[in-house]
């Protein structure tokens, strides 16, 4: 018997002979300069807020502008941090409380309006999908003006409900569910059914289990808009308390005069959970943005 060869496994190659993942010269070179471009373009904006933010008042409106700050300074986070006019770990408070039960609601939701468009057969299926897929197209200002009423009807001006409720039915989520749930083989819920398992049962044991990115991304999406939502509680909140953050960063810009210094440091400590979030979830991400879609 011939003796085993003790060669190392050869690496795996690419068309043109070399390992993957090596950056070639200079082939790659336009590619990566021009990922640098868009990196400084998309980064400039966090990295002027970062130093405006730690910029005393008077070096933020001095001319010529001071791209790097002269005398660095932590008080506008002092400042907002404790300030008369609003307390901003409060609003953070209401931000994440009503992100984090929208999220749980609207994913919870779309899940179980998705299993039945993806996995059972009834009449109308298809029209009840493309229905709810079309309602995509009409935009969000659209329902403003209604929805308000209907708040004012139920008595849920300046409350957490008018911020939870309205908006928990998402077309947007019910398709993303819907694309990654075709996507799962029918034999593993098959076999769940064989044993004597309801749908619900199927969906808690057998779909969702295998549904964690897709389920991730829609939560990380849903927490993102619910925590940047603006314009829908300026609308229907009106107790300095109860304002969520975005709202009440905008305290500090005035009709009249606007504190870009404490704007900054307020807009900079708001970006730190959804920046978070979206780190512990980046793998979960990409995941489901790149398995979605894939099966009609």
């Amino acid at each position: 018997m011939a003796a085993p060869s003790t060669r190392a496994p050869a690496a795996p190659q690419t068309r043109a002979g070399r390992p993957p993942g090596r950056f070639r010269l200079p082939r790659d070179l336009p590619r990566f300069a021009l990922l640098c471009v868009l990196a400084v373009i998309f980064l400039a904006p966090v990295y002027w807020m970062l130093a405006t933010s730690v910029k005393p008042e008077v070096d933020v409106i001095s001319t010529p502008t001071q791209w790097v700050p002269a005398r660095p300074t932590l008080e506008n986070y002092r400042e907002v941090l404790t300030s008369p006019d609003g307390n901003i770990l409060r609003w953070m408070w209401n931000s994440f409380f009503v992100a984090t039960v929208f999220t749980v609601l609207h994913v919870a939701l779309c899940a179980l309006t998705a299993y039945p468009l993806a996995r059972m057969r009834f009449p109308g299926r298809e029209a009840i999908f493309w229905f709810i897929l079309g309602s995509m197209m009409v935009p969000g200002i659209v329902t403003l003006i209604p929805t308000y009423l209907m708040m004012i009807r139920f008595d849920w001006i300046n409350s957490f409900h008018a911020l939870i409720w309205p908006g928990l039915a998402g077309a947007f989520g019910v398709f993303l569910l819907r694309q990654f749930f075709l996507s799962i083989p029918r034999e593993l819920e098959e076999a769940a059914r064989l044993d004597g398992a309801s749908s619900l049962q199927v969906l808690r044991h057998v779909i969702l289990p295998l549904s964690i990115p897709s389920l991730v991304t829609l939560g990380v999406f849903a927490f993102m808009g619910s925590w940047n939502n603006f314009i829908w509680p300026t609308f229907v909140m009106t107790d300095l308390d109860k304002l969520t953050l975005p709202v009440g960063v905008n305290t500090f810009s005035q009709r009249y005069v606007t504190d870009y210094g404490k704007l900054m440091a307020s807009t900079a400590i708001a970006s730190i959970p959804v920046l978070v979030a979206y780190l512990l979830a980046q793998r979960y991400l990409i995941e489901g943005l790149s398995t979605t879609g894939l099966k009609e």
